[in-house]
């Protein structure tokens, strides 16, 4: 009987060492890929969070005060949605809706008192289209939830 030679039984353990750790090397690229993307949509969320909160928080007094006929929200706030909307509409972070929340504190935008402080707040659900079978089963077919508030003090003129 002969004895393989030494490279033979190299390549064999590297083989058997490839095998045994390429899945835990696959497992940290989807981790690495989906956490990339979900950060990315963050940012973009907090951004748009950010300047329709500016946005609202720079509105004159008059504007705050302005109501439309038949709404229970002035048109500043309504501005302020539609500026948050159009900084995400060109995400795509799964199949459920991405929300967008205005608020004044301490009472409601509803042009009857000024506000303190205005609130955005943005809501979607980050699902992982790439690896959708393999990732929810740590994530659930709901994905995360991803949340961008920011509130800034009122200083309307």
């Amino acid at each position: 009987m002969s004895r393989p030679a030494a490279g033979q039984i190299q390549r064999g353990i590297a083989t058997l060492e490839m095998v045994l750790i390429l899945p835990l090397l696959l497992l940290f690229l989807v981790g690495m890929v989906y956490f990339g993307r979900y950060f990315t949509y963050y940012s973009a969320a907090r951004k748009a969070a950010h300047d329709a909160a500016r946005y609202l928080a720079t509105v004159s007094r008059r504007e705050m005060k302005t109501q439309l006929q038949g709404a229970a929200q002035v048109p500043a706030v309504l501005l302020a949605q539609n500026i948050a909307q159009r900084e995400i509409a060109g995400l795509h972070p799964g199949p459920a809706a991405v929300a967008v929340a205005v608020d004044c504190l301490p009472n409601v935008c509803a042009g009857l008192s000024l506000p303190d402080k205005v609130k955005v707040l943005v809501q979607m659900q980050v699902t992982d289209e790439l690896f959708a079978p393999f990732s929810a089963a740590f994530l659930g077919d709901e994905g995360l939830l991803l949340q961008a508030d920011v509130t800034m003090l009122y200083v309307g003129q």
